[in-house]
């Protein structure tokens, strides 16, 4: 990676669960983070930022449906209707969680979406980092990881501690995004897509 890596960009070091934002050859901002479990490891990429999602819907990668969604429903039947996950059939129709033989790997064909609140796996921020893996940056209601010395947790994205401070100066250079306005649409609970003016490059790297 030498070279010229552009004037402002970000750089998550995954050993270290880290992430720096650099401009002009310094670190300005440095943020703990919670990065992938050592099974769905945070792939090394470099892509660019091109978007910040206030509030955003998650839908559920198949991963994670084989993994995590059908043992839990087998164990918790309630699991979906408690953390408000919708599931939507190819033709974009709602299910009952009923319909489903979760016995077997059926819900896999299914889109399983988790409307925007507090109980939000991504939080009140998504930051869109289009890339090949489908892996992207996101805020998170599991705060109390940020404390743990061992932050491998998540599947392949990355969590941001203070996540709203890296939006900041993300959008800083972006009109119409001064702190107050974000600080506005973080707090209004609205979905609001916010288009970086000039895309901010990004490296995860193992360092």
């Amino acid at each position: 990676m030498s070279g010229y890596l552009g004037e402002r960009y970000a750089v998550v070091n995954i050993p270290a669960a880290h992430l720096e934002a650099v401009e002009n050859g310094t670190a300005l901002l440095r943020h703990t983070t919670i990065v992938g479990k050592p099974d769905r490891a945070s792939p090394v990429l470099q892509a660019k930022i091109v978007e910040v999602n206030f509030h955003p819907f998650w839908t559920v990668p198949v991963s994670i449906i084989q993994k995590d969604l059908i043992p839990k429903m087998q164990s918790e039947p309630e699991y979906l209707a408690k953390n408000k996950i919708r599931i939507y059939d190819q033709r974009g129709r709602e299910l009952s969680a009923n319909l489903v033989n979760w016995r077997s790997d059926e819900a896999v064909n299914y889109m399983f979406r988790q409307d925007p609140g507090e109980l939000n796996s991504m939080g009140t921020i998504r930051v869109n980092m289009p890339n090949p893996q489908a892996v992207y940056m996101h805020d998170t209601p599991s705060k109390n990881l940020f404390g743990e010395d061992f932050r491998f947790h998540s599947s392949d994205c990355v969590r941001i501690q203070n996540i709203r401070e890296f939006v900041v100066w993300l959008l800083k250079d972006t009109g119409g995004w001064s702190r107050a306005k974000i600080d506005g649409v973080i707090k209004s609970g609205e979905r609001v897509e916010a288009k970086i003016a000039k895309p901010v490059p990004v490296y995860w790297v193992y360092i």
